[in-house]
């Protein structure tokens, strides 16, 4: 018989997508599976509407505080019988086949890797493909330097119990970017293998449903770089977007003096980005 895959999803108030989340594991091909739903305390209609799905895998649990995304996939990793945990984001959906293509790489493998995650189609105001189709499929290696470069989010992860075990919880000080942080973690510890095949839709939208309370913004944009900084300063790309995301965190919560050093940073990190001198001038016009 197949191993257990538990199909780890958090919500929060996103009762008009969870339930194209949850048919989307439902209707996998790999049948021996479970799928934990746990609820960050929603507000909205959650409950009910994956109450009004009939199928005995689904398992549901209500959190009684929003402690975020990462405390609510913690609280379904404790829950979680499988031997293998995919997790998948409530606004977000598998394709037909992703469980049964990540398991084959567990099965075929004479060395199986610890992680195994795919490319994806990720849907907004267009559809594209995140990663280049030229990019082959196999292990990845990233050294010491932070994995920006080949991280993909949770809902194309398919993860090991016995590497789950070694990873960790997601650090759940971090209301933002604790999927990053984990993979970052997880490629430290395992091995990982990329899939260069589109095998999860996820969608990128402007609604505030589920979104993360703006006053976390600052305390997490810290710890990221209290944690990972020695590591991001080697991918200098990476680090200006990240300065320029704080900035505009800063922006939104009315820090304009937060907002204008993260800019200051960035512009720092590499002086000929156009594109950071014109926030940065923008930061500066609006002081």
């Amino acid at each position: 018989m197949d191993e257990l895959i538990s199909v780890i999803i958090p919500t929060y108030n996103r009762a008009s997508m969870i339930k194209r989340a949850i048919e989307s594991a439902a209707n996998q091909d790999y049948p021996n599976l479970e799928i934990v739903v746990v609820d960050d305390a929603s507000l909205d209609d959650t409950e009910s509407v994956v109450a009004s799905i009939k199928d005995s895998r689904v398992i549901y649990f209500k959190c009684r505080e929003n402690k975020g995304a990462g405390s609510a996939r913690n609280t379904a990793m404790q829950k979680a019988r499988g031997e293998y945990f995919a997790f998948l984001d409530s606004d977000d959906e598998f394709m037909p086949g992703k469980l049964r293509r990540e398991m084959n790489i567990f099965k075929d493998e004479s060395n199986p890797p610890g992680l195994v995650f795919s490319n994806y189609w990720e849907i907004g105001q267009k559809k594209k493909l995140n990663r280049s189709k030229s990019i082959p499929s196999g292990y990845v290696s990233v050294g010491k330097v932070f994995p920006a470069s080949v991280y993909c989010p949770p809902s194309t992860w398919l993860i090991s119990r016995e590497w789950i075990d070694k990873i960790g919880v997601f650090d759940e000080k971090l209301w933002t970017m604790e999927d990053i942080d984990y993979f970052a973690r997880a490629v430290r510890k395992c091995s990982a293998y990329f899939i260069n095949e589109p095998l999860v839709t996820k969608y990128v939208h402007a609604c505030k449903q589920g979104s993360v309370p703006s006053h976390y913004a600052e305390q997490t944009g810290e710890r990221i770089l209290e944690k990972w900084f020695s590591e991001m300063r080697e991918d200098k790309d990476f680090l200006v977007k990240f300065y320029c995301t704080m900035g505009k965190d800063m922006m939104r919560i009315r820090n304009k003096e937060k907002a204008l050093n993260y800019l200051q940073k960035a512009f720092q990190t590499n002086p000929v980005n156009l594109r950071v001198l014109w926030k940065l001038s923008k930061a500066y016009l609006s002081l």
